[in-house]
């Protein structure tokens, strides 16, 4: 295939085979001349002359798969939800996050976080200045002011709650055998019920187990 002359449709293209062999192979696994093979004739070149590193592709393929999320609409509409209190939206809110099969893909791919500091900088960024004020903070004060929550602090919950899920919790930042990870789920359990968020996961674990296996 002749060089694309138009340099954001070669960017793209880029992406999208990238995010397949990220999704096929593992993100470890794929190289660059994998992703170099699969682009129908372009050049190490053209990989360069957009992306630095495989790293820098990873975190492209990252904010490809988020722009298409739909888990942040999802969510909307359960905040929207007003046959629900501020305790069932947040159990609602994270198994649909559990479910989601934009989630599900991105964790196939198996990144090492600890091989990409960028992207768990990025992660960490988004988790407390984007999703915990955005989208908990306000349940979780709904919930103080309906009664099903219990919390003097529902900005520092709202982010130590999304912290603990997102980074401690998510086994593709931290990896750990079943048994470890069922052990870490319960103890959270047990301390989002201490926080004054009482039973907000005890019914969420065959869901998390899914989205560990």
């Amino acid at each position: 295939m002749a060089r694309n002359k138009y340099p954001e449709e070669t960017r793209k293209l880029i992406i999208e085979k990238a995010t397949e062999l990220f999704l096929e192979k593992g993100y470890e696994n794929t190289t660059l001349q994998d992703i170099i093979d699969n682009l129908g004739g372009l050049t190490k070149g053209a990989i360069y002359h957009h992306f630095t590193s495989k790293n820098d592709i990873l975190l492209a393929v990252m904010t490809s798969i988020y722009a298409d999320n739909h888990l942040l609409a999802d969510w909307d509409k359960i905040i929207k939800d007003s046959n629900l209190n501020g305790k069932e939206k947040l159990t609602k809110m994270f198994a649909t996050s559990l479910s989601d099969a934009d989630e599900m893909r991105f964790a196939s791919m198996k990144v090492d976080y600890k091989k990409s500091p960028e992207l768990l900088s990025d992660y960490l960024n988004r988790t407390v200045n984007h999703l915990a004020p955005q989208y908990f903070e306000p349940v979780i004060n709904q919930g103080i002011a309906d009664g099903s929550i219990t919390t003097k602090y529902p900005k520092e919950l709202a982010q130590v709650i999304l912290m603990l899920a997102n980074i401690w919790l998510n086994p593709i930042v931290f990896r750990c055998d079943k048994d470890e990870m069922k052990n870490k789920f319960m103890f959270l359990c047990d301390m989002a019920d201490k926080m004054g968020l009482g039973g907000v996961l005890d019914d969420i674990y065959p869901l998390f187990e899914n989205y560990t296996n």
